[in-house]
């Protein structure tokens, strides 16, 4: 396909311009995309305004559905018109994780919207071992969040749920809230969730936490102790904050498991109450990363497509703009000097 498409492109520490650039040109493996929806993550953020982008100019996005408008000529099982999500993890392939079908872990991989041209544009050029079909009981705006529901899902399969634990969530973000969502489905009984915003915590009681505590009116992990008669089964930090995850440990019952999901990008000091409740409490503390698995891209991803296309797993409720791609240098701007109030942003085509 020959011509110009629309895009947002960044040159540099937030440097971001809208223009009219080349169609991407893709190879006999390749299906080219027309993007629906694609979604601004919380790591567009630092990438866009920052620490910068892995290489310039270039095309951000990496949470996307689309209809395929091109496919290569050695593609099969896909065809023009197909409605589908992109896995933008491209993993090497080679190394030690990527071998035993760890993906997610990969020690040389490139991410659509990273490393090469994604979805803040019209049409992005995929790989075709990156492409999944939707039905159409799965709408394109709630299939925009198919990937960053799916970390939620990696996290909390690694915190191994049982029916009936109680499990609290510690920060009411897009993933926090795809976790809160997940806990029901893997089924604890009582959900608890933590933020310090109100207007995330009546959207978490919404998509089926049954108490919301905000930290910002109380001393969080005593009332989380007092709810749960000493503790919590399950802990998910999906925050990315040193305090929640000093917290997540404090409100973990003995035997507990608490699966880090938020990346903090700072030290994790422990007073001596912390790291005594990890030894005497014989606490697990599991790190989650991605949601990458054999046989790519792995189980959360077909398992979020199923449940979204069921109704069980909801992502219109959590966005609170839809944006044109002329306004995405504005928008990162603004969400990053925290000039607006949001939750989740898509950029919409």
């Amino acid at each position: 396909m020959n011509g110009k498409m629309k895009a947002a492109v960044i040159h540099g520490i937030g440097d971001i311009r809208f223009e009219m650039i080349d169609i991407p040109k893709i190879g006999e493996n390749d299906v080219l995309v027309k993007v629906k929806y694609a979604g601004i993550c919380g790591s567009d953020l630092p990438r866009a305004m920052v620490s910068g982008a892995r290489k310039y100019p270039l095309v951000l996005g990496h949470e996307f559905c689309g209809e395929i408008a091109e496919i290569g000529t050695a593609v099969n099982g896909f065809k023009v018109g197909d409605r589908v999500a992109v896995a933008p993890l491209i993993p090497c392939g080679q190394c030690e994780y990527c071998k035993a079908g760890n993906y997610g872990l990969c020690e040389d991989y490139n991410i659509i919207g990273t490393g090469s041209d994604g979805a803040f544009a019209e049409y992005t050029k995929v790989p075709k071992e990156h492409i999944l079909k939707i039905s159409d009981e799965l709408d394109f705006e709630t299939a925009a969040g198919i990937e960053p529901a799916t970390i939620g899902y990696h996290g909390l399969e690694k915190a191994e749920i049982k029916p009936g634990d109680t499990v609290v969530v510690m920060g009411c973000g897009p993933i926090g809230q795809f976790t809160i969502q997940w806990a029901k489905i893997f089924g604890a009984s009582k959900i608890i969730a933590v933020d310090i915003f109100a207007e995330k915590l009546e959207l978490s009681k919404q998509l089926g936490a049954d108490i919301t505590v905000n930290s910002k009116e109380c001393d969080a992990v005593q009332t989380i102790l007092e709810l749960t008669k000493g503790g919590a089964d399950v802990v998910a930090e999906t925050a990315g904050s040193k305090f929640t995850q000093e917290q997540a440990i404090l409100v973990a019952k003995k035997k507990g498991r608490i699966v880090f999901l938020g990346i903090s990008h700072s030290d994790l000091p422990l007073k001596e109450n912390g790291i005594e409740k990890v030894l005497r409490g014989e606490i697990k503390i599991q790190g989650s990363w991605n949601s990458y698995t054999s046989p790519y891209p792995g189980k959360a991803w077909h398992a979020t497509i199923d449940f979204m296309a069921k109704g069980q797993i909801q992502f219109k409720p959590m966005i609170s703009h839809k944006i044109g791609v002329e306004e995405v240098g504005q928008y990162l701007s603004d969400m990053a000097n925290r000039k607006i109030y949001f939750n989740k942003v898509l950029v919409q085509f």
